[in-house]
């Protein structure tokens, strides 16, 4: 900034006091657009077929194995091994899990909403022990992570909507009643006893009946007490048949 010159004097304008020259503010950026994050969408289990099932079956039980060991459901059952066999308790946890990706994966997780879920998770594991699985609890056991065979019966119950195991043709879990008959002439297949023929022996596993054939026995702990009936049944039934042929020999 210069001084105009004095008009009596004729001379050039003089500078004038110096004045720090104002910066303009330096330009904002703009944030940058984040996508947003994926949202985990809920299973519907009545609609979904083929390999959209399958991976949604899949997802749900790596989940649950998280949830079993992270959370130490093991402790007394608390999450009870049958779970996937009780279609409203796999619909609850499915629930859970859609709710645990939203507030985990959002953009700002909310800590109120992580406490909302772990209040709903306690709810939830009550329902599991007192609703959904009141008579199904093998007892207490000391806590321990989810085994591989325990994970290999979750993933392979049948998710809910499917067919039952009638109507599965060639289903590993399923045998029609003739076929089994045809296993029972041949010797394949043996009664859990002489008088007791609910349960058969056939192919490593015990079988029960079901709708027009026979179901295989997958929980652990009905295997194994029918392996302890099947041999008291066995040295009872070899008792049976020695009185018997003494009495004939004897007459």
């Amino acid at each position: 900034m210069t001084t105009p010159p004095d008009p009596g004097s004729g001379g050039p304008p003089q500078p004038g006091p110096w004045r720090p020259r104002r910066r303009r503010p330096p330009a904002r950026r703009r944030p940058a657009i984040r996508p947003a994050p994926a949202r985990t969408a809920l299973p519907d289990w009545d609609t979904l077929d083929g390999a959209g099932l399958q991976a949604a079956w899949a997802g749900l039980v790596t989940w649950v194995t998280w949830l079993h060991d992270r959370y130490e459901l093991s402790a007394e059952e608390r999450l009870p091994h049958c779970w996937a066999e009780h279609p409203g308790l796999v619909e609850e946890l499915s629930a859970l899990k859609a709710w645990h990706d939203e507030i985990y994966h959002s953009e700002q997780p909310s800590g109120q909403a992580a406490r909302y879920w772990h209040a709903e998770l306690r709810q939830t594991i009550t329902a599991a022990l007192t609703f959904y699985a009141s008579g199904c609890r093998a007892g207490h056991r000391a806590g321990t992570p989810a085994t591989p065979r325990l994970r290999e019966r979750w993933s392979a119950a049948a998710p809910p909507g499917t067919p039952g195991p009638a109507t599965l043709v060639g289903h590993p879990g399923y045998l029609p009643g003739a076929a089994m008959t045809a296993h029972l002439s041949a010797g394949r297949a043996a009664t859990l006893s002489d008088t007791i023929t609910g349960y058969l022996r056939h192919d490593h596993s015990w079988w029960m009946p079901a709708d027009s054939g026979w179901q295989r026995v997958t929980d652990l702990a009905t295997s194994t007490l029918l392996d302890h009936h099947a041999q008291a049944m066995a040295r009872a039934d070899q008792a049976v048949r020695q009185a018997e042929a003494t009495r004939q020999a004897g007459g």
